[in-house]
C-alpha cells in the first residue's frame, strides 16, 4: 500500500536529488567558483552531506494508522545511497516508536549514483578540465548547458576565442575557418558564444543570427526587397516586372516613380491592379519598416501601406510611419472592416501597445480591435478582402496621384 498522504517515500528522496541536478546546483559544486569573473552571479551549489527532511505521520496518525506506519518505516529499511536518521516519537496508545526523520547523502558520488548521473558528471568534469581558464567560469554558472552542448563545446569555444581576437572582422560566419565551426554551430549556440565573448554580459540581444552578426562585427547576408512594377514604362529595372534586389542596391536605383504601395501578402502583391508610375513592394511579414527605411527615394513618392486589418497590422503601420512619416494607410479603415464581416477571422495573440504614429481614424479602428468592440479578437486578413474593393481603392490611389480629390 502507498504511504499516507504527505509522507515522504524513498522515491521522493531520489526526486529531491534529481531537483539538485536539474537546478544545476549538483554540477556547479564541482567547479571552482574562483574562476567566475566579478559581477556574474553564481547559482547555489549542493553541499554535502546533503540532508533531506522526511515527512512522516502525525501523532494522531501514529495510532490511527499504525499498520500503514509500519509499512512506511519498513520501506526505508533496504534503501541504498543514503543513511536514514530516526527519532523517537511518543504515542499514548503505542508508547515510544522510532520513525525516519531525515535522509543523509554523504557525498556527491552517492547522490549521482542514486539518480544515475555519474556518467554525465564524469563527462562534465572532463570538459571543465579541457576548457581554457578564461572560459571555465561558464561551467560554474551554466553547468547544464555545458552538458547539453557537450558535443559542440570545443567548436563553441573556438568560435568565441576567434571573435575575441577579431572583434570587427566584417566577414561572413562561413569564412571563419576553424575545426568544427560552421554557420549552424554559430546559429545554434549564439547565446552561449555571446556570453563567452563578453564574460556573461552579452553586449546585445542575439535572438537571431543576423542580430548576432551585427553585434559581433560579422557580415550579414544582405536584406532583400521583392517588388513588382505596376507600370512597365517606369520599372526600376527596365525590362523586368517582378524583381528581388538587395536593399543597398535598390537604394542606389533612381526610378521614375510617383507611387509605391507596400503590402504584406505575396499574392496581394502579384494581383495588385496597374497604377501609372507605380510599384508594389512585398513587406514579407513585419519586415517592411526595417527594409524600407534605408531607401532614400521613397521619401519623394506617394507611399501607401496595406496590411492586415488587425492589431499587428496597425503596429506595422505605426513602425513604418515612424521612419517614413508620409505613408498613408490603404484599406485599413472601419468601413472596409465592417463590410467584410463574413470574412473575419480571429487574431491569436493581439497586441495592445500604444501606437503614437496612427492617425485619428486609424487609432479609432485600432482601439476598437483592442477593446473587442466588434467581437473577440477580430481580424481581417488582406487576402480575404473582395477584389472589387481592392480595385476601387486602387482607383482612389490613381486619382490622388493625378491630383484629383
Amino acid at each position: 500500500m502507498p504511504a499516507g498522504r504527505g509522507w515522504t517515500r524513498p522515491e521522493d528522496v531520489r526526486a529531491a536529488v534529481r531537483r539538485e541536478w536539474s537546478s544545476g546546483r549538483l554540477l556547479a559544486a564541482r567547479v571552482d567558483s574562483d574562476c567566475v569573473p566579478a559581477g556574474i552571479r553564481v547559482p547555489g551549489t549542493t553541499s554535502f552531506p546533503l540532508r533531506i527532511r522526511l515527512r512522516g505521520p502525525t501523532s494522531g496518525e501514529l495510532g490511527a494508522r499504525f499498520d500503514e506506519v509500519l509499512r512506511w518505516v519498513a520501506s526505508f529499511d533496504s534503501v541504498t545511497g543514503y543513511r536514514v536518521l530516526t527519532e523517537e516519537r511518543a504515542s499514548r496508545s503505542l508508547g515510544r516508536q522510532r520513525l525516519p526523520v531525515a535522509a543523509v547523502i554523504e557525498t556527491d558520488r552517492d547522490a549521482l549514483e542514486l539518480i544515475g548521473r555519474r556518467r554525465e558528471a564524469a563527462m562534465f568534469d572532463a570538459l571543465v578540465r579541457q576548457t581554457p581558464p578564461q572560459f571555465r567560469w561558464f561551467a560554474a554558472v551554466h553547468p547544464l548547458t555545458l552538458v547539453e552542448i557537450a558535443a559542440d563545446w570545443f567548436a563553441v569555444l573556438a568560435a568565441a576565442d576567434w571573435l575575441r581576437r577579431h572583434p570587427n572582422s566584417d566577414v561572413y560566419v562561413r569564412q571563419i575557418d576553424l575545426p568544427g565551426v560552421h554557420t549552424k554551430i554559430v546559429e545554434w549556440h549564439r547565446q552561449t558564444i555571446a556570453a563567452l565573448v563578453d564574460e556573461g554580459r552579452p553586449r546585445a540581444r542575439v535572438g537571431s543570427l543576423g542580430a548576432f552578426e551585427r553585434a559581433y562585427g560579422l557580415r550579414s547576408r544582405p536584406a532583400r526587397v521583392r517588388f513588382r512594377s505596376l507600370d512597365p514604362t517606369t520599372a526600376p529595372v527596365p525590362g523586368f516586372v517582378d524583381v528581388t534586389l538587395p536593399v543597398e542596391e535598390l537604394a542606389r536605383v533612381t526610378p521614375r516613380l510617383r507611387c509605391v504601395v507596400v503590402v504584406e501578402n505575396e499574392v496581394s502583391m502579384l494581383a495588385f491592379p496597374p497604377v501609372p508610375d507605380g510599384l508594389v513592394v512585398w513587406g514579407s511579414g513585419n519586415q517592411a519598416p526595417e527594409l524600407l527605411e534605408a531607401i532614400p527615394w521613397l521619401h519623394d513618392v506617394a507611399l501607401y501601406y496595406w496590411g492586415d486589418l488587425d492589431t499587428h497590422g496597425f503596429a506595422i503601420l505605426n513602425r513604418l510611419r515612424a521612419v517614413l512619416p508620409h505613408v498613408h494607410s490603404m484599406l485599413m479603415d472601419r468601413g472596409t472592416l465592417l463590410d467584410h464581416r463574413d470574412r473575419w477571422g480571429r487574431e491569436s495573440e493581439p497586441t495592445k501597445r500604444d501606437l503614437p504614429h496612427l492617425t485619428d481614424d486609424e487609432a479609432e479602428v485600432y482601439g476598437g480591435l483592442c477593446a473587442d468592440t466588434w467581437g473577440s479578437q477580430v481580424r481581417l486578413e488582406q487576402e480575404l478582402i473582395r477584389f472589387g474593393t481592392v480595385e476601387a481603392a486602387t482607383a482612389c490611389v490613381r486619382d490622388r496621384r493625378n491630383g484629383r480629390a
